[in-house]
Formats: C-alpha cells, sequence, structure tokens
C-alpha cells in the first residue's frame, strides 16, 4: 500500500474546519439499554467563534430511523453556540441525524489605508462598505453536520441522497474500532471530489492530512477515497470541506461547502 503525506497547503482549509467545527454529540453513539428510550443530543460549535458562524445556528435536525422513515425534530433549548435535542428511539437499529444547510456570505475587502478586513455580507451589500474600500472576495459558505446512533442493535446504513456534498463510508458508523482502518468516498452530486480536502479532529487533537501522527492511504484519492488509521479509542469529528468558483452569481464569487461527521472509536 502506497502511504505518503499530502502537501501542506491544506493547512489553510483544516485551520478554516477547526475554526467552525459542529459536532453532534451523543453521550454514546452505541447506546444498549432497555430501560430508557429518550436520550439527548448536543450540537455545538466551536468554543471560539469566529463572524462565520454568527448564521450557523441549528435549531432543527432531520431523523432518519432504521426503517427509512424520516421526520424534523425542533431544538429543546437553544443557545448561542449550542442546541440540545431530546430524542426517542422507538425501534431498535442505526439512526441517522443531519442538520439543515445553514448559509453565510463572507465579503473580504481592503479600507484606504490597504488594510484587509473581513465582514459578513453579500457582494450585493458592497454599497454599503466604507468609503474608499475595494473589495477584493465573497465567499459563499455552506454547513451541514450529521451522526449516526445505534439503538439495542445495529442495522444496515443506506444512503439517503446522492445530491450535494456526501461522505460514504465504507464501514458502519458504529463500528469502528481503534487500530483499524477508517476509508470513505466523498462525493459531490453522486461524482467522486478528489480536491475536497479533509481534517480528522479528536476531543484532543487535530490531525491533519500531511501530520506524521497518523497514517493516510492517498493511493484512491483521485477517486475521492480516503483512508485515516487513528489510533486510540474516543469521540472525533470528520470534517469535509469543498469550494468551488461561482460564475455569474450576484450574491458571491465563491462557494465553500463544509460537512462534518461526528462518531466514536471504541477499543
Amino acid at each position: 500500500m502506497n502511504k505518503t503525506l499530502l502537501a501542506s497547503a491544506l493547512l489553510s482549509t483544516c485551520f478554516s474546519l477547526q475554526a467552525h467545527d459542529i459536532w453532534i454529540k451523543a453521550d454514546t453513539h452505541e447506546i444498549n439499554n432497555d430501560e430508557q428510550s429518550v436520550f439527548a443530543l448536543d450540537v455545538s460549535r466551536s468554543a471560539q467563534a469566529y463572524i462565520a458562524e454568527a448564521n450557523h445556528g441549528i435549531k432543527s435536525l432531520q431523523m432518519s430511523s432504521p426503517n427509512g422513515q424520516s421526520k424534523k425534530i425542533i431544538a429543546d433549548y437553544s443557545g448561542k453556540v449550542k442546541e440540545v435535542f431530546e430524542v426517542e428511539f422507538n425501534e431498535a437499529g442505526t439512526y441517522h441525524f443531519e442538520s439543515p444547510m445553514t448559509q453565510v456570505f463572507l465579503s473580504f475587502y481592503f479600507d484606504e489605508a490597504g488594510k484587509k478586513h473581513k465582514i459578513r455580507m453579500p457582494k450585493t451589500d458592497y454599497h454599503t462598505l466604507p468609503k474608499g474600500s475595494k473589495p477584493e472576495k465573497t465567499v459563499e459558505k455552506q454547513i451541514i453536520t450529521e451522526t449516526y446512533v445505534s439503538y439495542n442493535g445495529f442495522s444496515d446504513v443506506k444512503q439517503t441522497s446522492k445530491d450535494g456534498l456526501q461522505i460514504v463510508l465504507m464501514q458502519h458508523p458504529n463500528k469502528l474500532r481503534a487500530g483499524e482502518p477508517l476509508s470513505f468516498t466523498l462525493t459531490y452530486n453522486g461524482q467522486p471530489i478528489p480536491e475536497a480536502e479533509v481534517a480528522l479532529k479528536s476531543l484532543n487533537e487535530f490531525y491533519y492530512q500531511d501530520s506524521d501522527k497518523i497514517e493516510v492511504d492517498i493511493t484512491s484519492k483521485d477517486k475521492g477515497q480516503v483512508t485515516f488509521n487513528p489510533k486510540h479509542p474516543g469521540r472525533y469529528l470528520l470534517g469535509v470541506e469543498y469550494g468551488l468558483p461561482l460564475k455569474n452569481n450576484v450574491k458571491a464569487d465563491f462557494r465553500s461547502i463544509e460537512k462534518f461527521l461526528t462518531f466514536e472509536i471504541t477499543q
């Protein structure tokens, strides 16, 4: 197997992922409890709030049950950096939770003195910038976060949609074990995207694609496939960012799509 390190150019995107990460946390993502069926999910954003996060509150989640049925659940508590959902599991198996896509426009400009600034606005609001400003670019940021929770057993996980940015795991998301490869395919509208950039974060540390602390198999990266080899159990966040230029768009020059997957690795 050909293992190598990716270029350090990825760091700029990985730091972006670190700034805007959104976790969906359960006490455990593999629940075994015959006496309780209602549990809490916490959706939490980065403790260091950046302007890009100001519009990324998660007020609802789409909950897909093992039988394929889906419903919208509303947050029981909503704060500035965290939401709490009460979730009832009515049958054994694996459930999928995904947030709706949130959107914010970030514009970069230079003032009269040449200093660079960042402000939340679309291109259509350039006329409100201070006199003498020179706009550089506007980025439309889209963020989605997801997770899987298994209740009293496992069931097959089906990809519910091919639209947009998708993280397709090669293993069951609640059967991941320390020391075993974590492989996944990245697609956009059903097509592999080798240019997508990836970061893996534990509760204690970031693992970058070009870090010597974790092995990354990129032999199939041209097919959008990536393999991490995490050595330690714990809760992890997989962050993926995919950017593309926009043509003839009145609000933005570029689109940055970020998707996050929260999961656990056990012994």
